[in-house]
């Protein structure tokens, strides 16, 4: 079966890998295919907010050891995201070496910037097989030129590119998590847009 295991990862907190996973686990499911959370973040955020979802139409599972989690990753159908938490474990690290793609969410903020650096060492030391997806991510809406970051975040690791897409920092993004929702249950359609781009940059339809 095709790997389609999507892991977000950064060594930061706070870069917005939650809001990403969630959002794009429920346009994964706008095709019609079955998708599952894995929360690995010891804050356990998607946890969370799916006991908040009046109607979640998405399962959240949280593996509690390295077994259990690979026991998943082969038997689960369809897509599976997995927002691992911002540290260094054993359990990461799976969730890392098992994804077909990553996806690393960075903004134009120097702690990003520098949390990214810590995270490229340890997928250098992983040498993963799987695509590295670099992310702008929580960006001011108006902000066009990104140069400064995409020359800080410029690397040798294989397989990676820096995504078209670009995600800004929008207020319908804390709202709509905050009440156990995704983008897509609002009318805010440049949000939504954004996260359909990260979607279909990732998967070909």
């Amino acid at each position: 079966m095709e790997n389609k295991i999507i892991t977000i990862g950064h060594s930061k907190g706070g870069v917005g890998k939650s809001t990403i996973a969630y959002n794009l686990a429920y346009s994964i499911q706008q095709l019609d295919e079955k998708v599952t959370i894995i929360d690995l973040d010891f804050q356990q955020t998607l946890h969370f907010v799916h006991g908040l979802a009046e109607f979640p139409t998405v399962d959240v599972l949280q593996p509690q050891s390295a077994s259990e989690l690979i026991e998943l990753f082969e038997n689960l159908n369809g897509y599976i995201i997995v927002d691992i938490g911002g540290f260094d474990s054993d359990i990461n690290r799976i969730a890392l070496n098992y994804a077909s793609k990553v996806i690393v969410p960075i903004s134009n903020s120097v702690t990003d910037v520098i949390g990214f650096k810590t995270f490229e060492a340890i997928l250098e030391e992983l040498d993963l097989d799987g695509s590295i997806n670099l992310l702008l991510n929580n960006i001011h809406p108006l902000a066009k030129n990104f140069d400064d970051v995409v020359a800080a975040t410029k690397t040798d690791l294989k397989h990676t590119k820096l995504l078209n897409t670009v995600v800004r920092s929008r207020k319908i993004f804390r709202d709509s998590l905050g009440s156990g929702q995704s983008v897509f249950e609002f009318s805010d359609y440049k949000a939504r847009n954004e996260i359909l781009g990260l979607r279909d940059e990732l998967i070909i339809i």
